[in-house]
């Protein structure tokens, strides 16, 4: 995962490419934290997309202690996630997976067509 900040407070998620190791999104996501500004996520995939096969145990479980350690910053800063969908339709079992992920961070969680409808939604998000 690579953060794309350069719109921010709209923070995008884009795919990863093999030289980008998840220590360097770790750092990248923990200096958007530290900026300490609220700010929403936009990305194309749904969350687990855009982690290969080829992410390790370790790798999974690093994460998974990253987002435990920063659950707290991530609630106060992060207004949300926005889901661009395009158009795909988005399973029942996904869409509940995404609910349910979205109780435990603690983040309101929305699906929409294009990037323009993402937008629009992230800064109505970033005014609640």
């Amino acid at each position: 995962m690579q953060l794309d900040a350069t719109q921010f407070p709209l923070v995008f998620l884009r795919e990863h490419d093999e030289h980008h190791s998840h220590q360097a999104a770790e750092a990248a996501f923990a200096a958007l934290l530290d900026r300490g500004e609220r700010f929403v996520l936009l990305t194309d995939h749904l969350p687990g997309d855009h982690h290969g096969h080829d992410e390790s145990h370790d790798d999974r479980k690093q994460r998974a202690l990253f987002f435990k350690r920063n659950k707290q910053r991530l609630k106060d800063l992060c207004a949300g996630l926005v889901i661009i969908t395009g158009d795909r339709s988005i399973p029942a079992a996904a869409r509940l997976a995404v609910q349910t992920l979205g109780k435990v961070l603690g983040l309101r969680f929305a699906f929409v067509r294009d990037e323009h409808e993402a937008k629009d939604r992230a800064n109505a998000l970033l005014v609640r």
